[in-house]
């Protein structure tokens, strides 16, 4: 089990992964500092919706665990310096839980709750969540899912609107025209979370974000997005175009049904 104690030392462990890093781009210093400070908020994130959906407090701690460590690939792979965005966002959940299991505190952990983070962070990224073993390792990687989407959220709209933070890695491809890709509007339409691929622009990557609320699992996180209204301020940076409107109408309305129902 995760006992106080061994969380501490989870702590200890993360912060001497980051201290651990080599760089020699400042740029790339950056990234890493905003990667950890990342991981920092999506525990805070699932701490908060673990309040909700989680029974117990070594549940709860195995929460923070996973959410501490999901990201440590994309860490690892900043520092080398060799790969694209794409092969970081395609890589870092399976190369994170490589780097978990290396490290002192998961040799003494049960099996179950072993798997447990594993499923969860090697799945996070992931456009849909597969089936997994049984319904404990499911909830675990859902929450992981709900908790790292609200910060996406917030910090890309920051990002948008007030030119903070960091640009996301995965729109440095992306041009910066008026246009937006049709299968991006198509998933939109069907219901579906858009998928990485199929965008080009920096719209679509906004389109993309909004898209995510199609993928959250739990009442109280669709009650948190709504208090903050992340789907319309994202939407308020994007043109008002027909495509567009009706693809936000169809989001904000899944959401509002959610949070009501």
């Amino acid at each position: 089990m995760i006992t106080e104690e061994l969380l501490k030392e989870c702590r200890l462990e993360f912060e001497a992964y980051f201290q651990s890093l080599v760089v020699d781009l400042s740029e790339n210093q950056y990234r890493i500092d905003d990667v950890r400070a990342h991981s920092l908020r999506v525990v805070n994130n699932s701490l908060l919706v673990s309040k909700i959906v989680l029974q117990n407090d070594e549940d709860k701690r195995i929460a923070e665990v996973i959410a501490l460590f999901h990201d440590l690939g994309r860490a690892s792979l900043i520092a080398k310096g060799t790969a694209s965005p794409t092969n970081i966002q395609r890589d870092h959940a399976l190369l994170s839980v490589q780097l978990v299991q290396k490290m002192d505190f998961y040799a003494k952990l049960p099996v179950d709750t072993q798997l447990i983070i594993q499923k969860s962070i090697e799945n996070h990224n992931k456009l849909k969540l597969p089936k997994l073993d049984n319904e404990q390792q499911t909830l675990f990687a859902r929450l992981l899912r709900d908790a790292d989407k609200l910060d996406i959220f917030d910090s890309s709209y920051r990002f948008f609107k007030e030119k903070m933070g960091v640009q996301p890695i995965m729109t440095f491809d992306l041009v910066n025209t008026p246009e937006v890709s049709e299968k991006i509007i198509k998933s939109i339409m069907a219901g579906k979370t858009a998928a990485v691929e199929d965008m080009k622009t920096m719209n679509d990557y906004k389109l993309l974000l909004i898209s995510m609320a199609f993928d959250l699992n739990f009442k109280y996180t669709f009650r948190l997005i709504s208090e903050k209204q992340y789907i319309q301020k994202i939407y308020e940076t994007l043109p008002k175009r027909d495509q567009i409107i009706d693809a936000y109408r169809g989001i904000k309305l899944f959401v509002e049904n959610k949070f009501v129902s």
